[in-house]
């Protein structure tokens, strides 16, 4: 394992070393898939978006600021390519009439039935309050960095959040859950 600092590597990125990069996406990527699957739900569109945040990487080095946790920036990059790539998505989306769910109690289901229950709730929320929420609470990224991910302020962010907290308690109650 290569002990030199994420800073010495963007350092390093800054003068122009294809090495720096190559060992940069080797310590992250694995984190920004993460990120981008679970926004994206789609392994391919998660790659292409982890690929162009790595581009955007090596173009705009010079804009990293040492002092700033270079994991959070990338994150932040990931996040917004993932944000671009759903209102893209929403934009071309057919609206699609909503299947009928036999509700079970919670008791007969199974752990992976809850889960498909709870992600299906997440999954139905408007794109902004999904994001937020994904962010805040699966990724657990702060306010401010989720702020940026997803270009609203402190503010928009906790409301949003409220907004999605509460309807996907009251899905997951529609569900009998």
């Amino acid at each position: 394992m290569n002990s030199t600092s994420d800073i010495e590597l963007m350092r390093q990125l800054q003068r122009g070393s294809e090495t720096a990069l190559r060992e940069l996406i080797e310590r992250h990527r694995e984190r920004l898939f993460r990120l981008a699957y679970r926004l994206l739900n789609d392994r391919d569109d998660a790659s292409d978006a982890v690929q162009e945040t790595f581009i955007r990487l090596w173009k705009h080095s010079r804009r990293y600021n040492p002092g700033q946790s270079l994991s959070t920036w990338l994150c932040t990059i990931c996040a917004r390519r993932c944000y671009d790539e759903l209102r893209r998505k929403q934009r071309h989306r057919k609206t699609i009439a909503e299947m009928p769910i036999d509700v079970a109690y919670p008791d007969d289901m199974a752990t992976d039935e809850l889960l498909h229950l709870l992600h299906q709730a997440i999954e139905d929320l408007p794109t902004k309050q999904r994001m937020v929420y994904k962010l805040r609470v699966i990724e657990d990224l702060d306010a401010e960095t989720t702020a940026k991910a997803v270009r609203m302020t402190v503010d928009q962010v906790k409301a949003n959040l409220s907004v999605a907290r509460n309807k996907v308690r009251e899905k997951l109650k529609e569900y009998g859950i």
